[in-house]
């Protein structure tokens, strides 16, 4: 197993060096590290964000962007420091996928090729392996944003879980709710896979967990400025829906068929656009984001499911989370670099395949054509359309395997019954 970990940082690491010199995979001529970085100089220097500083992140965001400024705040000081420091975290994501794949095949496994032994390291040395090679489907948008840690921060929560620690669990996804909100769409289906499993204590105790730790830190963000903690609420609820987004190819098509105009407006740090029926279109994707996840809740709530299930459908709901928000920025879909991962690991290859297929199209797309999306170029707005399709292909093959586990649990309990009903 130890070499097996070896060589996928061996192969992380190779990957992350062709982010940083070699074409197409270092091209960063659209990134956050300035942002960033102007962020770092004044908090470093004993600024506190939402007072001090405008801050339009959770509050646990505020080190993971910062942190990385104790080396220097020079452009390419911070520039390689960030760097390392998302390596880091890209190790932690590796590690993290090799550990759920190995709890994942506790239920049910994959089975081992010729030869192999199937003791659990079969299935983490392929997620290991595939989550090594997040740098290639990505590129450097991978170390040029911070999304990594609330990923690693999800992952860690799930293993947790997945481990029979689920207060612990549910408090790190608290944790990385603090950090970036999406981890949040996964304490539900956490709960429901808790209750199902007949562990309701647990469960809202869990729950109780999560809410006090998300309440901790918004609580001291409201301590340090009341005001400058709700400007950040309102900078998100005032965003007009981001370019790239799904919404946004609706506003689009309307326009083109003369349905309203969509104005494109540079604000809020992006570029998007204003439309009569903005915010309805924006209120109907919310609405079929929390339809999902009731779905994927009932999904895992039917029996009593393994620790595979909850991961594939906690991971589905983050996926579900960027496709379906008034904002899909390209390095959303870091997000769900894991559920590729652990989806190979665990031989679900059409889903590995779909979620490897969006990141591609995300690095073509960004930063290479944004700005032809900006201007509404037909081949750049068809490049957004065929990745956000891909990722609603890769919803719904999320919920044709929790689909696929139940009835296969079903055939099991059968096949279980009727050999005791043989041997009365």
């Amino acid at each position: 197993m130890r070499r097996a970990t070896l060589l996928a940082l061996a192969v992380l690491i190779a990957g992350w060096a062709l982010t940083l010199w070699v074409a197409p995979w270092s091209d960063e001529r659209v990134n956050d590290l300035f942002v960033y970085r102007t962020f770092a100089e004044p908090v470093l220097s004993g600024g506190l964000p939402y007072r001090d500083v405008a801050f339009e992140y959770p509050p646990l965001a505020a080190p993971a962007i910062a942190l990385p400024g104790l080396a220097g705040t020079g452009e390419e000081t911070f520039r390689w420091a960030f760097a390392i420091w998302t390596l880091a975290a890209a190790v932690a994501v590796v590690l993290l996928c090799g550990a759920l794949a190995e709890a994942g095949a506790g239920g049910r496994r994959a089975q081992p090729e010729a030869g192999a032994v199937d003791s659990g390291e079969f299935p983490a040395r392929r997620a290991m392996l595939a989550a090594a090679l997040m740098p290639l489907l990505c590129g450097a948008l991978l170390r040029t944003h911070f999304d990594l840690f609330p990923v690693a921060l999800l992952l860690a929560g799930l293993l947790l879980l997945a481990r029979e620690r689920p207060r612990a669990g549910l408090a790190v996804l608290g944790l990385g709710a603090a950090t970036k909100l999406f981890p949040l769409v996964a304490v539900p289906v956490a709960l429901a896979w808790l209750v199902a499993r007949g562990r309701r204590r647990e469960a809202w105790q869990g729950a109780l967990a999560c809410a006090a730790v998300v309440g901790t830190v918004a609580g001291a963000a409201v301590a340090i400025s009341p005001d400058g903690a709700f400007d950040a609420v309102r900078y998100h609820v005032d965003r007009p829906v981001q370019v790239e987004s799904s919404p946004a190819l609706v506003l689009l098509g309307l326009d083109a068929v003369g349905a309203g105009e969509a104005e494109g407006v540079s604000s809020h740090r992006s570029d998007g656009l204003l439309h009569p029926a903005a915010n309805a279109i924006a209120s109907l994707f919310l609405t079929v984001l929390v339809a999902v996840v009731a779905l994927l809740c009932a999904l895992v709530a039917r029996q009593r499911r393994g620790p595979r299930e909850l991961v594939v459908a906690a991971l589905i709901a983050c996926a579900a989370f960027a496709l379906f928000g008034k904002v899909l920025s390209p390095q959303f879909v870091i997000w769900v670099l894991p559920l590729a991962a652990l989806a190979f690991a665990w031989r679900m290859h059409a889903l590995a395949a779909g979620v490897a297929l969006a990141a591609v199209l995300t690095q073509i797309e960004f930063p290479a054509h944004y700005f032809d999306v900006v201007a509404r170029e037909p081949a750049a707005v068809g490049l957004v359309a065929a990745r956000n399709f891909v990722l609603a292909a890769v919803v719904g093959l999320g919920v044709r395997e929790l689909l696929r586990g139940r009835r296969q649990q079903e055939l099991l309990d059968a096949r279980g019954a009727a050999v005791a009903v043989g041997v009365d």
